[in-house]
């Protein structure tokens, strides 16, 4: 869960922020199945009110990329209460609300943050938006050119090309369903009815959490929200009328090179990593390793930094279909060659009784504690975690967390690189620039072992 340094990937990046079972963050789930979570803190008069759904890229098809982008565009518009975009503007003004939506590879949310004396304002408001949206095209062909230009953008970036290629190489056939972004043929073709469809099957109460933070009581949270959703009817379990099928995995080393106007090499290797349903052990072994080798006292770093690496960073992102783990270095194009040599080296020293200290396992474990529980100060930033942790593994795995984080071993994580890194298929990505890629004999193949 650690966040990349130095490089710009769409990746939401999130460290757990966790208390006991017991703790402050009561949830109950109502008749219709909608489970309603509260986060209490009177810092500020404010409150941040929160919708998601398990939704997002893992549903989509090749033919359906990028319909959950274009989906969540199509909220906080008028709906079929506030029917006019006037009367919607004008209500967000009142209530002095404001508002955002996102999707993800696992979910789709939809959140608002507004004075902490409008609770029931708010939850009224966000009722209508997910109960009764109304999907207009005009709306909706512009939200497609939105999109559109923000893709744009997008490919402008160089580190964003770099991390499609590696994803593409990654998953395969199934890449669809970790490109939260979208296919620009199947947004410019995307039709109501898709939309109409896709809240018909997803939108649905018992496919949903609604998430309070801030200066709140439960109580009052609990009774609002059950007078306010308790009649938003639900449907048939989307995980049962629509089964997402196992992600492929990679069957051999696969290599791509990315040319872009870059004066900096940069290099990645990726493989398929722990689910949190198929291997739960492993994701926290996952988030411990990550944090040792991206000290600057790891004899990862320090001896990367010899052969003339200028930055390297391992991450893993959890996920319940399958997560990525990625190792990043960045240096100058004529050092490249020395620098995958030397990041191969290292990588086969991972399981090696000696390769970090039983202080460096302490000290990682300590420092992603710290960061958890400085990250909940802030509730409007925290109830977005939340429903992270809820939308790809429950309740009880992020309650869980930091008691699971400090049982790791140094067992679990030789357990770990060995399951899913040293001599497990992997993609090796380079960027340089187009004289660079010349002078060094970069062609498909040529990085495979």
């Amino acid at each position: 869960m650690k966040a990349l340094c130095g490089y710009t990937l769409i990746i939401l990046v999130i460290i757990p922020a966790v208390l006991p079972a017991e703790g402050p963050y009561p949830s109950k789930i109502l008749g219709n199945g909608l489970e309603v979570i509260v986060v209490e803190n009177h810092t500020v008069p404010l409150v941040t009110i929160e919708i998601l759904f398990r939704n997002g890229a893992f549903i989509e098809s090749p033919e359906e990329n990028g319909l959950t982008n274009l989906y969540d565009n199509l909220f906080f518009k008028a709906n079929k209460i506030l029917s006019t975009q006037a009367s919607y503007l004008a209500r967000v003004r009142e209530l002095g609300m404001i508002t955002g939506a996102s999707t993800r590879e696992e979910w789709v949310h939809f959140h608002a943050t507004l004075p902490s004396d409008s609770l029931g304002a708010g939850l009224e408001f966000m009722q209508q938006v997910v109960e009764f949206p109304m999907f207009n095209i005009d709306e909706m062909a512009r939200e497609k050119e939105l999109i559109l230009e923000q893709m744009d953008r997008q490919a402008a970036n160089p580190g964003a090309q770099l991390n499609r290629a590696v994803q593409q190489k990654l998953w395969g056939s199934t890449f669809s369903r970790k490109d939260y972004q979208g296919d620009r043929q199947v947004i410019r073709e995307a039709t109501l009815e898709q939309m109409l469809l896709m809240h018909e099957r997803y939108g649905l109460p018992n496919n949903a959490a609604l998430l309070v933070a801030g200066d709140v009581s439960p109580k009052d949270v609990f009774r609002l929200a059950r007078k306010q959703f308790g009649g938003w009817e639900d449907g048939p379990d989307p995980s049962r009328t629509n089964p997402i099928p196992p992600m492929i995995p990679l069957a051999a080393n696969v290599d791509t090179i990315v040319t872009q106007p870059v004066t900096t090499a940069r290099l990645t290797l990726a493989w398929q990593g722990p689910s949190v349903t198929a291997d739960v052990k492993g994701t926290f072994a996952a988030d411990v390793l990550s944090l040792i080798l991206s000290q600057k006292t790891s004899s990862f770093q320090k001896n990367l930094i010899a052969a003339g690496v200028l930055e390297a960073d391992m991450f893993y992102l959890t996920q319940k279909y399958v997560g990525p783990i990625l190792i990043n270095a960045a240096c100058r194009p004529d050092k490249l060659r020395a620098a995958h040599e030397a990041l191969l080296a290292e990588i086969e020293s991972f399981a090696e009784p000696e390769y970090f200290s039983d202080k460096q396992l302490a000290n990682a474990k300590t420092l992603l504690e710290v960061d958890a529980i400085y990250k909940r100060d802030e509730a409007s930033y925290f109830v977005h975690e939340l429903g992270f942790w809820w939308a790809i593994a429950g309740l009880d795995y992020y309650r869980g967390y930091l008691d699971n984080l400090r049982a790791v071993s140094r067992a679990d994580i030789v357990n770990y690189v060995n399951r899913y890194i040293i001599g497990q298929p992997r993609v090796t990505a380079v960027m340089v620039d187009r004289q660079s890629q010349q002078e060094l004999n970069l062609a498909p193949g040529s990085l495979l072992p």
